[in-house]
């Protein structure tokens, strides 16, 4: 008896820690990487357990995550220069896209307290050194599964 009741403190115990880390999120608040001049009634986020979220996006066609090729694991273009965008831009511009959730369309995940995403749907955007226009890749399967970590988003 005295054995049962050992195991079900330890039990207990160990189910109160496990709920605790399940609940707990190394990164920060996701809405934080929101550029502030991005209209915040465009962006709905929901906090889940741990590091899971819902992050919709009501107005996506103009929306991009940015980031630096010195953060990916997607290999630098030789023109490029060292910042690129991950752009939803390409879902059919011309016509007004529904709205769609960003953590399951870029694949956003948690890593060591920063955001990443491991998706790129539209491709992404780069400028070359020494010019001011963006070049545009489209969709490249290989860049799929590669972490890219995302330093902040707007639309």
């Amino acid at each position: 008896m005295k054995n049962l009741s050992f195991l079900i403190v330890i039990f207990c115990l160990l189910a109160k820690v496990s709920a605790e880390c399940a609940d707990s999120c190394e990164c920060p608040d996701f809405s934080s990487l929101r550029l502030s001049e991005a209209d915040a009634s465009d962006y709905q986020f929901t906090q889940l357990a741990g590091s899971a979220a819902n992050a919709t996006c009501v107005s996506p066609n103009n929306f991009v995550m940015a980031s630096q090729f010195n953060e990916t694991e997607i290999p630098l273009p030789p023109e490029a220069n060292r910042f690129f965008m991950i752009p939803a831009l390409g879902r059919n511009a011309l016509i007004p896209a529904s709205s769609f959730e960003l953590f399951s369309y870029f694949g956003v995940v948690c890593d060591n307290g920063s955001w990443y995403a491991t998706k790129y749907p539209m491709g992404i955007s780069y400028v070359k050194v020494n010019e001011d226009i963006f070049t545009n890749t489209t969709y490249v399967e290989s860049y799929d599964g590669k972490k890219t970590r995302i330093v902040w988003f707007a639309w």
